[in-house]
C-alpha cells in the first residue's frame, strides 16, 4: 500500500496543506507540529513523490548549486567536492535534491543556469563563490529567484555563509612569524577577484607589515598546468630567501610542495588555505587552515530555507 500525504494528514489531524508544508519544512509550520509530521510520516514508511510535485507545484525540489566558470570550478576541487557533501546531507534531511550548473565561461554558466530555472523550474540556488559583477547573480535578481553565495555579500541584503578570510590571513601570518620566525614570505594566489582569495592576502599582509616582515605576492597565469608549474618553479628557484609561503586553496599547495622538494627547498614552511584529506600534502614543515567547508555548504542550505537565518560565519582553524 503506497502512503500519501492525505494519510499523513489524516493520521495527525491536520489538513493536507499543512502536512505538505511539513514536510518540506515550510518555515511558516511550527517546528513542534514539522517533527510531528515527519515523525509519522517515518513510521508510516511515506516516500515523496517528487515528479508529482514538481508537476502539481509549478517549482521542483532541487536546489540549483553554481560552481565558479573556468577550470578552476571542476569538481576536482576537493574545496568544492566537500562544499557539495555539505549541501547534499542537508538537502537530504529536507527531502530535497542538488542540481549542478559548471560551464568554462560565465557565457555558457549563465546558460546551464537559465536553462535550469525555465526548464528544470528550480527557484533556489547555492553559488559556490562570490564576484563583484556577477552575470549569473543578475540573471538570479532578474528571474526573482532566492539564491545563497558562499562567499562575501555582493551587496547589502544578500544572503550569504562565508569564513572570516582576512582574519584567517591575519592569523597565519602572526602563526608564521611565532612558530618559524619567518623574515621573507610569499603570499600565492590563482583568482583575487574572488573576494576570499584577496581578504585572506590583506590580511596575511597586514600581520607582515605590522611585524615589519617583508612580504612578497604571486598571483598564478590562466595557463595550462604545465605552464604554472613552470612558472612557480622559476619564481621560486629565483627567490631563495623565502622562508615561508601561503597558498589561498589546497589545490595550490600540493603543486608548491612538489616544487619546494624538486628545487630542494625542503625546510621551507607552507600553510594552505583548506585541509587537503587526500594525503598528498603532509609533512613535517606543512600546516593547514580547516574552513570546515562541508559546515558551509550545510550552512548554506539552513540559510537558504530557514526563515530566521540571512547568514553564517563559519569558524576557522590553523592546524598546527
Amino acid at each position: 500500500m503506497v502512503v500519501t500525504i492525505r494519510d499523513i494528514a489524516r493520521r495527525a489531524g491536520v489538513s493536507v496543506s499543512t502536512a505538505s508544508r511539513a514536510l518540506n519544512n515550510h518555515p511558516r509550520i511550527s517546528l513542534k507540529t514539522r517533527q510531528k509530521i515527519h515523525a509519522i510520516a517515518d513510521e508510516m514508511g511515506y516516500l515523496p513523490n517528487y515528479n508529482a510535485k514538481t508537476l502539481t507545484s509549478g517549482v521542483s525540489n532541487a536546489v540549483g548549486v553554481v560552481f565558479p566558470p573556468g577550470e578552476m570550478s571542476t569538481s576536482a576541487n576537493p574545496f568544492f567536492v566537500d562544499l557539495l557533501m555539505g549541501i547534499n546531507q542537508e538537502l537530504r534531511s529536507r527531502n530535497a535534491v542538488l542540481s549542478v550548473a559548471i560551464a568554462n565561461t560565465a557565457q555558457e554558466l549563465v546558460a546551464n543556469v537559465a536553462s535550469l530555472i525555465s526548464q528544470g523550474l528550480i527557484h533556489n540556488f547555492i553559488l559556490l563563490y562570490s564576484r563583484a559583477d556577477d552575470p549569473v547573480v543578475a540573471l538570479l535578481k532578474q528571474q526573482k529567484v532566492q539564491y545563497v553565495l558562499i562567499g562575501d555579500p555582493l551587496e547589502k541584503g544578500d544572503w550569504y555563509v562565508n569564513n572570516d578570510n582576512w582574519l584567517a590571513g591575519q592569523k597565519v601570518g602572526e602563526y608564521l612569524l611565532r612558530k618559524f620566525n619567518t623574515k621573507e614570505t610569499l603570499f600565492i594566489e590563482s583568482q583575487p577577484e574572488l573576494g576570499f582569495e584577496r581578504k585572506r592576502r590583506e590580511g596575511f599582509q597586514t600581520a607582515m607589515k605590522t611585524a615589519g616582515v617583508h612580504t612578497e605576492t604571486l598571483r598564478l597565469p590562466q595557463q595550462s598546468q604545465r605552464h604554472v608549474d613552470q612558472a612557480v618553479a622559476q619564481y621560486l628557484g629565483t627567490r631563495k630567501t623565502i622562508d615561508g609561503i601561503v597558498t589561498t586553496d589546497d589545490l595550490i599547495g600540493m603543486m608548491v610542495h612538489q616544487i619546494l622538494w624538486q628545487l630542494g627547498h625542503t625546510d621551507v614552511p607552507l600553510v594552505s588555505f583548506n585541509r587537503n584529506k587526500s594525503g598528498r600534502l603532509a609533512g613535517e614543515m606543512v600546516r593547514f587552515v580547516e574552513l570546515y567547508p562541508e559546515q558551509m555548504g550545510q550552512a548554506a542550505v539552513r540559510v537558504l530555507f530557514d526563515a530566521d537565518k540571512r547568514s553564517e560565519v563559519v569558524p576557522f582553524n590553523i592546524e598546527k
